[in-house]
């Protein structure tokens, strides 16, 4: 059978998914479809390419060299199939520029929203889809061609091939707890005493964490045995607020609550984790007008909430 008339948009779509998140589970999520089907799919893509695409490990899957290849050009395909479509409507009504935005969860709230507001504001008739996660899952897909720029924290130089980094600012991590718990009441606290504790810390191997576990090491108290491991904000507020567990959180996501009272900021110094935030750009991806100005407005807000920590805004490969 030939090999167009086997492949369907269900293969590729589940391809980027998988690829995307690196976990069966949570493509299936993003999907709203089962684990099987998704399993079902992938099989039914590798007897159609003729090549193993995927690698089962502990942590989940990872991309073979044949994998890498096809994605590389699956992503880029969906992308340029829904302009075409975007396009066949503006035919009448005129441009409607569609734009997908991967952001930090804690940047997206601070930075990219007030961005948007302006920018919706200046085209009223822009689609923009914003996707949250990890920075090492939404770099894949900006290289995947999933998605038009990623704001979040400067990726390693490995990940950095063919990709462009605009700084805008520099963001640490903070430590902070519910109103009343009894580190709070402290006027400087011993890292020591964060033993005592569960800690809620980012995901394990995003950037966030890496920053984290400096931190452990350099005061010289080791890495937390006692941890929860989440990206999710609501989830991480919820948890503290409930409990006595130490959030170890981007200021970014929590500057809110520190401004109502709703969490306390523990008197430690983590300067040591601060680390910079700024646009990330495919090289080989001219910019559109619409992208150029996204982009300007994002490097407002966070001229206007950083001031004279913003740098201009200068792309180099």
């Amino acid at each position: 059978m030939p090999f167009n008339d086997r492949l369907k948009m269900r293969h590729l779509r589940t391809l980027v998914a998988v690829a995307e998140h690196g976990s069966l589970v949570r493509a299936a999520a993003a999907l709203s479809i089962s684990q099987p089907a998704v399993t079902k799919t992938l099989a039914e893509l590798e007897d159609i390419a003729g090549h193993r695409l995927f690698e089962r490990t502990p942590k989940g899957v990872t991309l073979t060299a044949a994998g890498q290849i096809l994605v590389k050009h699956t992503g880029s395909g969906l992308r340029a199939i829904q302009d075409g479509l975007s396009s066949l409507s503006s035919e009448e009504e005129g441009e409607a520029p569609a734009l997908v935005i991967g952001a930090l969860p804690n940047v997206g709230a601070t930075v990219l929203a007030p961005a948007l507001v302006r920018f919706a504001a200046a085209v009223p008739r822009a689609r923009v889809s914003v996707r949250t996660g990890s920075n090492a899952q939404l770099i894949a897909a900006l290289k995947q061609g999933v998605l038009d720029m990623v704001i979040g924290r400067l990726a390693e130089p490995s990940d950095m091939q063919g990709l462009s980094f605009a700084h805008l600012y520099s963001e640490r991590l903070l430590m902070v707890v519910r109103p009343g718990h009894g580190l709070a009441l402290l006027p400087k606290i011993d890292p020591a005493l964060l033993n005592g504790y569960r800690l809620v810390l980012p995901d394990a191997g995003t950037r966030a964490r890496e920053a984290a576990d400096r931190f452990f090491m350099a005061v010289g108290s080791g890495l937390p045995l006692r941890t929860i491991e989440t990206i999710d904000l609501s989830f991480g507020r919820s948890y503290v607020l409930h409990s006595d567990a130490v959030w170890f959180v981007p200021l970014g996501a929590i500057e809110n609550d520190l401004q109502q009272g709703t969490l306390v900021h523990l008197n430690i110094d983590t300067s040591a984790t601060e680390g910079p935030v700024g646009l990330t750009l495919r090289v080989d991806h001219p910019s559109s007008e619409s992208i150029q100005r996204v982009c300007d407005e994002i490097r407002r807000s966070a001229s206007e909430r950083f001031g004279g920590l913003v740098k201009p805004l200068k792309t180099a490969a």
